[in-house]
């Protein structure tokens, strides 16, 4: 793979670059997806949209093909497009395609379209006509998370029409669980059953059903393909009551770039958000919300307050998240050698994603897809 690796271990800013870093680590990104692989019988396809989940398309994309990875999944018709000029011979299932509009395009490059209603089932019947080729669709039913997905009477309408059922070819029945993560929801085994009796159906043909969480269900909900995205980066989505059974695949750091004393009654950032009552000393960092760090990150409200880590301690976050700034409380870290240059985690080894988003009141695939594009990509293989 021609992609950068980091090779600064002591001063990743010396390098005259400022900007804040993502670090990757390719390998955990792996033995992530060869864990699952272990966890089913189930082909295990990668879901790797919004540039896979933000931690960049062709280093992972590249890994996981390493590893035996040759089934994807993609949001966009585009981001198919882009996967199959990168890669020839994988399958790529492209989850929200408008097949009126895009059908010339998923057949010049050879996608897979999900259909989610009678309207795009015709459409692709015309397209596949009119180019003289008979190529695989995925249909995606609905049975209980009430997003894209073809309902239950549109379902039995296309079984009872032979001359949609002629000319479509079903490669996959898929449909998405909606409370996944959550083991003692009823609703996981009701979508259950709903989604069997659908593919009572259709004879033959593979199902799915199984997310990142789903498949942590158990091998009911495993059929003959999982989808599996946050966990193959990082986030096993039952760590609130399991032990993690995926690796840590991301690190969000920035560089300091100042240290200033703060005296009894000064305050910081835009709309004195924080004023000190006592001397303190505190650290300017270089990334903000451009960069991906959520402007709720400080709530005066929150308790307890939002932390980064600085050489494995934590310290507070001070004042309101600028663009390209965040301030942090260094009176942790009295008595201790603090330089412009250390690097200052957000989250990753010494804060964990889940407690950023739990403070934020969001879930890691947010914060991982709103880290921002100039934020630099570090791979670590």
């Amino acid at each position: 793979m021609n992609i950068p690796v980091r090779d600064e271990l002591h001063a990743p800013w010396g390098n005259g670059d400022a900007r804040a870093r993502l670090y990757v680590d390719l390998a955990a990104l792996r033995d992530n997806y060869r864990r699952y692989c272990t966890a089913t019988s189930a082909r295990v396809s990668a879901v790797v949209k919004a540039d896979a989940y933000g931690l960049g398309f062709r280093p992972v994309v590249d890994t996981l093909y390493e590893a035996g990875c040759r089934m994807f999944f993609v949001a966009f018709t585009a981001e198919g497009v882009a996967l199959r000029k990168h890669l020839r011979d994988v399958d790529i299932y492209v989850l929200s395609p408008l097949v009126g509009v895009e059908s010339q395009v998923l057949l010049r490059f050879g996608l897979t379209p999900c259909l989610y209603d009678l309207d795009g089932v015709d459409a692709w019947l015309v397209a596949t006509r009119e180019a003289n080729m008979t190529m695989p669709v995925v249909l995606h039913v609905e049975s209980g998370i009430n997003r894209l997905g073809m309902p239950e009477d549109e379902v039995r309408a296309l079984c009872s029409d032979p001359r949609r059922r002629r000319g479509l070819h079903v490669a996959l029945l898929m449909s998405h669980l909606a409370c996944a993560d959550d083991p003692a929801s009823v609703r996981n085994a009701k979508q259950l059953q709903r989604f069997e009796s659908l593919r009572r159906l259709f004879p033959g043909v593979p199902g799915s059903l199984s997310n990142s969480a789903g498949v942590f269900l158990g091998r009911d909900y495993h059929f003959d393909v999982v989808r599996v995205g946050i966990g193959l980066y990082g986030h096993d989505p039952h760590y609130r009551v399991t032990a993690p059974r995926v690796r840590p695949v991301v690190r969000f750091e920035a560089p300091l770039a100042q240290i200033k004393r703060l005296r009894v009654g000064e305050a910081v950032g835009y709309g004195a958000a924080f004023v000190s009552r006592e001397d303190q000393q505190i650290g300017v960092v270089l990334a903000g919300y451009a960069d991906g760090v959520d402007r709720r990150t400080y709530d005066p409200q929150a308790w307890p307050p939002m932390h980064v880590s600085l050489g494995g301690v934590r310290v507070r976050v001070l004042g309101r998240i600028s663009m390209d700034m965040t301030t942090v409380d260094l009176s942790a870290l009295s008595g201790r050698r603090v330089l412009v240059g250390d690097a200052v985690e957000f989250f990753g080894a010494a804060i964990p994603v889940e407690e950023v988003a739990e403070h934020l009141h969001t879930i890691p695939y947010e914060l991982f897809t709103r880290i921002g594009s100039r934020v630099v990509r570090v791979y670590d293989v």
